[in-house]
């Protein structure tokens, strides 16, 4: 075990350099070129950019690469020969391949942080600059976190291409089904007074596998900047949710915990069951297109129904129907890598549509009989008064 930690950590060192190399050049070019702040006509000073969210994009993207470089080796036939064939097990295998990429992930984004705040420092800003630790301190975490996230979502795939559409995949799962949601019913879950609130859209973009590192940037580069705690927006597709900056940041960092913990939880307890044979075939995880065709499926034919669902259907309507059906078989295509397709994706693709249409009417049935029942409160307020006293 000591020995292939130690070979993992030669082996990606020249890497290291790289990555580091790269962000490094990044993070202090973005800084030196950025607009920190400006005096204006009255000599008031406007403080415009942190350069927090420069760095956050580069982890973001570091914790994107690295995984799939470490972990690709599970993809092709002679590397998993070579790494299997080692007196550890997959197991330790697995967690020496994950501390080689947390490395590589946080050490480059480590220098290139504190070499960018630096720079910040050099050019006079004059920002809350105590807050600059606080916000890498959970950078760390939620890096490592999402780390593990796509890591996971990675070995899902039986090859390359498929755990990347794995990962881009599962980051706009649970978005795109609180969108689908949203559309149906634009109601307020929570209000926060005045046009201040919280919407299924806006639940949908925090679960989004990026955002707890985007909103935490987003809230630091106010700290940073002297704005304080303010009010944090989410546009999503039907409606705007504008919630207290605390609220967000405590949601987002629940649902980083939650995914990483499920995330590592998954990639170590599965390690030993992934099997040689299975490099570079159809990947027929669960994690995979099994799930992942029947989800983008049902939740965008049920959005297209949902705008008829108060009228009746449209002339066009079956063109969108084909236009659904089609875009399942190309997916379903792809899933078997073949044109003949088994008898269940064709039932698939029917159910896809059946469940289409059944969501979108329930969703409306619900959107019908509760919100507009409920005397004009939100979700929560009309739950707090149908309990007893």
């Amino acid at each position: 075990m000591k020995k292939a930690l130690w070979y993992e950590i030669k082996r990606n060192l020249l890497p290291l350099v790289i990555f580091a190399a790269i962000a490094v050049v990044i993070a202090v070019g973005y800084t030196m070129m950025a607009d920190l702040e400006y005096v204006n006509g009255l000599g008031e000073v406007n403080y415009r950019n942190s350069c927090i969210g420069c760095y956050a994009v580069i982890l973001c993207i570091l914790c994107t690469v690295t995984p799939m470089l470490q972990f690709s080796y599970r993809m092709k036939q002679r590397s998993v020969d070579l790494w299997y064939s080692l007196p550890i097990t997959r197991k330790q295998l697995t967690l020496v391949r994950t501390v080689g990429g947390l490395v590589l992930t946080l050490v480059p984004f480590t220098l290139a942080y504190w070499l960018g705040v630096a720079t910040v420092a050099t050019r006079g800003a004059h920002f809350y600059y105590s807050f600059y630790p606080a916000a890498y301190a959970l950078f760390l975490l939620l890096g490592a976190g999402l780390f593990g996230v796509n890591a996971f979502l990675f070995t899902r795939g039986n090859s390359v291409a498929d755990g990347i559409v794995f990962v881009a995949a599962w980051a706009c799962a649970l978005p795109l089904v609180f969108t689908c949601i949203d559309v149906a019913m634009p109601v307020e879950l929570v209000h926060y007074g005045q046009s201040n609130s919280l919407t299924f859209g806006g639940i949908g973009l925090m679960l989004f596998t990026y955002s707890p590192i985007a909103v935490v940037s987003t809230i630091f580069d106010d700290l940073v900047l002297k704005k304080g705690w303010e009010m944090f927006d989410f546009i999503s597709l039907n409606t705007w949710t504008t919630m207290p900056a605390a609220d967000a940041f405590a949601f987002v960092l629940v649902v980083a915990a939650v995914m990483a913990a499920a995330a590592y939880l998954g990639l170590f307890l599965l390690a030993d069951r992934d099997k040689s044979e299975n490099v570079a075939q159809v990947s027929s995880s669960w994690w995979g297109y099994k799930v992942i065709i029947p989800v983008y499926g049902i939740a965008v034919y049920a959005m297209i129904v949902t705008g008829y669902t108060n009228g009746g259907w449209p002339i066009e309507m079956p063109f969108y129907t084909a236009l659904v059906a089609v875009a399942a078989f190309v997916l379903y295509f792809a899933y078997r890598r073949s044109f003949r397709l088994k008898k269940w994706d064709i039932i698939m693709v029917v159910i896809i549509l059946a469940a289409g249409i059944a969501l979108a009417y329930i969703l409306y049935g619900i959107d019908s009989i509760i919100v507009r029942t409920s005397g004009g409160y939100d979700y929560l307020s009309a739950a707090l008064r149908a309990l007893p006293a």
